[in-house]
């Protein structure tokens, strides 16, 4: 005997099966609802003690058999439908489903992309398999064939997806209409019953149920089948992609700028590294289009897929006059591998020796070619057309170099590049300025000073003369003032903050913040006060922060060693005595007097550790950090000689640059690899370029000897 099926546990199984025909056969008419069993009045069912899945005839609740309880709720049950022959219910042969898959194909034919001859053409030219991964998961890096494919497997993932939605919500349908012949001695939520009744509505219509069928049948041909209507559907959607290619100088294999690149309508040009990045492109069959004056333009056709499509490098064949720039500095005669040359749309970089190779589209007689690099100062050389010869260009830093002469008789501030052209006037001397109260401190990487002097001739109540402090921008000559006082002194500068301790005109010697530690941020004009004392006994600037120990004179609490960054934050406590004089006794180190006592601490950590005796040496170091902070200048003095080391951050260790008679202060850094120096001797006072990465110094200016930023003064 056959095994029973479940439809045979329930005595309205013929009916369901009977509707169901003739709701899958269009011209069987729907039941009449006087066919349909009648609905019994609503009863409730308890489903929490359910424990095992039985099948109930809900046509007949009087019937029905008692449930059994049970947590569990049971899974409904899904219909499994086919498709039948229209004529008398049995299965549909399969070569009429044949007829009617080709006929749905040719329908769709008008998506595909033929030849004369009527063949599918393949505009992908080239394996459409899939290139590798790497490790983020995107398609990785590959050189642009004549012939490329970029891979769509995310694309057919995505359509997958679609499709499984499609066939969940068929599903979904399907169940509706199941459980809307269910018994309604269920109680269910009014707003699923509302959904169930509106689904079961629709349901009736064999237009609407044919119609999603039919819907469903085209979508998944459309894009199981063919590619092109897959991309069709997916920009339909709404769907779009990425792109990014590398374009390079064929002949040098550097990254080309200013680069057009087009793709499916969307164009952009390269940056400063040759790369071009694409947005918003729709899917499918596209041509890539690169174009750049005195370079053979390439056309290559493309299939773009979904996700980021990583073209990789393409070359561009140069096909206009080619002419070679080697770019150095100054002062060692390094390469400078950050070198751009430019001449009207041309642009082309150095290599890692410095040669740049431009290439020109049709020049002129003359020839008029900018040469930047990052640091340094433009440089602008002119040739002739017919001048290919290799041009060696020497570039010198940016930042320009302030320094004050006498020469006109009155102390004058002027400006000047370090191979002495540019030279500016920058500020005439009011003739009240005093040599001995003259100091200028730059800041470390852009064109901008503090200048302290007397100039403006005040003097306070008791006509002691007034100093006066004021930033000036070295390119336009531009002045501010910021303070005036009876004396001030420069601290240092940290980024766009300038330190400075400024003692407060006409107050008593006895007033507790007669002293007051500031800080200037020349870019927001904002003028804070960071401490404020009747005397500072120490005050030093070390990278971002600001050591200072008040003195314990007139205050009415406790003093000791202090820490604050130049913008007023991050307060911290480093000693808790009074602490007399602070020694920078080497990069990392500081030797602390407290009264008669010596402590060392080391910068960074938390406390003071006490030494048994006195620093061997108490001359405290002045150090010049880098703007990249590798490197910190500093001047020692050995064997009757000045030496001008740096100190190299990470390797820990000390670089002799120069040993002379004379050589000091104020040390300035104009890149981070070129450093100023002050030689004082009997023959001459003047200022002196170096680079750490070798080659001659050369002298800039003779000058009249200032201050810069150096240790705490005590008087």
């Amino acid at each position: 005997m056959e095994d029973e099926r479940p439809e045979d546990l329930n005595k309205n199984a013929q009916d369901i099966e009977e509707r169901i025909k003739h709701m899958m056969d269009p011209k069987l008419p729907d039941i009449p609802p006087s066919k349909t069993a009648a609905v019994p009045a609503k009863t409730e069912i308890d489903l929490s003690d359910l424990k095992e899945t039985k099948v109930i005839n809900l046509d007949n609740a009087a019937t029905a058999p008692e449930l059994p309880s049970s947590k569990a709720k049971p899974s409904p049950k899904k219909s499994r439908i086919r498709l039948h022959n229209e004529a008398n219910g049995a299965p549909a042969d399969p070569e009429d489903i044949k007829d009617k898959l080709d006929q749905a194909i040719d329908s769709l034919g008008e998506s595909e992309t033929t030849d004369d001859q009527g063949e599918h053409k393949d505009e992908s030219l080239g394996d459409s398999s899939e290139p590798a991964l790497d490790d983020s998961g995107d398609k990785a890096d590959a050189p642009l064939s004549d012939k490329t494919v970029v891979a769509d497997s995310e694309t057919d993932k995505a359509v997958e997806d679609i499709i499984a939605k499609e066939s969940d919500d068929l599903l979904e349908a399907e169940d509706a209409v199941r459980d809307s012949d269910d018994s309604p001695s269920v109680k269910l939520p009014k707003t699923r019953r509302g959904l169930k009744q509106t689904l079961k509505d629709w349901w009736a219509k064999p237009a609407f149920r044919w119609g999603l069928f039919g819907s469903i049948l085209i979508i998944v041909l459309a894009i199981g089948i063919v590619p092109t209507s897959r991309y069709f559907l997916l920009n339909t959607a709404g769907v779009r992609a990425a792109s990014s290619i590398k374009v390079l100088d064929g002949s040098t294999q550097q990254p080309l700028k200013n680069v057009q690149v087009t793709m499916n309508g969307i164009s952009t040009m390269t940056n400063a590294d040759g790369v071009a990045k694409l947005q918003n492109i729709k899917l499918g069959n596209t041509d890539l289009v690169v174009n750049k004056r005195a370079f053979a333009p390439i056309k290559k056709a493309l299939v773009i897929g979904w996700g980021s499509n990583k073209l990789g490098d393409l070359s561009l064949k140069p096909t206009g006059t080619q002419y070679v720039f080697t770019v150095v500095d100054f002062l060692s005669g390094k390469p400078i591998t950050t070198g751009v040359a430019s001449s009207i749309d041309a642009d082309a970089k150095s290599d890692e020796k410095g040669i740049i190779t431009l290439t020109v589209d049709r020049p002129d007689d003359q020839l008029s070619v900018t040469i930047k690099a990052d640091g340094f100062r433009d440089e602008v050389v002119s040739i002739t057309a017919s001048d290919t010869v290799d041009h060696t260009v020497k570039l010198v830093p940016s930042k320009r170099h302030a320094f004050i002469s006498k020469r006109s008789g009155s102390y004058d501030l002027y400006s000047v590049y370090i191979d002495g052209k540019g030279e500016r006037l920058v500020l005439p001397g009011s003739g009240a300025e005093r040599e001995n109260n003259l100091v200028i401190a730059a800041h470390k990487t852009d064109n901008e000073i503090a200048y302290v002097s007397n100039r403006g001739n005040q003097h306070n109540s008791d006509g002691f003369v007034l100093s006066n402090l004021v930033l000036i921008n070295l390119d336009d000559n531009t002045t501010k003032s910021v303070a005036t006082s009876e004396r001030i002194q420069l601290v240092d500068w940290s980024g766009d903050n300038l330190v400075y301790v400024q003692v407060a005109s006409g107050a008593s010697a006895s007033n507790p913040k007669r002293y007051r530690l500031m800080s200037y941020n020349y870019k927001t004009e904002a003028n804070k006060e960071l401490a404020s004392s009747n005397y500072f006994n120490d005050v030093i600037a070390i990278d971002k922060a600001i050591y200072y120990a008040p003195s314990s004179a007139y205050q009415s609490g406790k003093v000791g060693l202090y820490k604050m960054d130049a913008d007023g934050s991050g307060f911290q406590t480093v000693f808790n005595d009074e602490v007399w004089n602070i020694y920078r006794t080497s990069y990392d180190h500081l030797a602390l007097s407290v009264q008669q006592q010596w402590y060392d601490y080391q910068i960074g950590s938390k406390q003071p550790t006490k030494l048994n005796n006195a620093p061997a040496s108490q001359n405290s170091r002045v150090y010049e950090n880098s703007p990249d902070g590798k490197h910190s200048a500093w001047i020692d003095s050995r064997d009757g000689k000045g030496v001008l080391i740096s100190y190299d951050v990470a390797a820990k260790n000390d670089v002799v640059l120069q040993t002379l008679p004379g050589i000091s202060g104020p040390l300035e850094w104009l890149n981070n690899t070129t450093l100023v120096y002050r030689v004082k001797t009997n023959q001459e006072t003047a200022d002196y370029a170096v680079s750490t990465n070798g080659g001659a110094p050369v002298k800039i200016r003779d000058v009249t000897s200032t201050s810069g930023i150096d240790r705490w003064y005590y008087y």
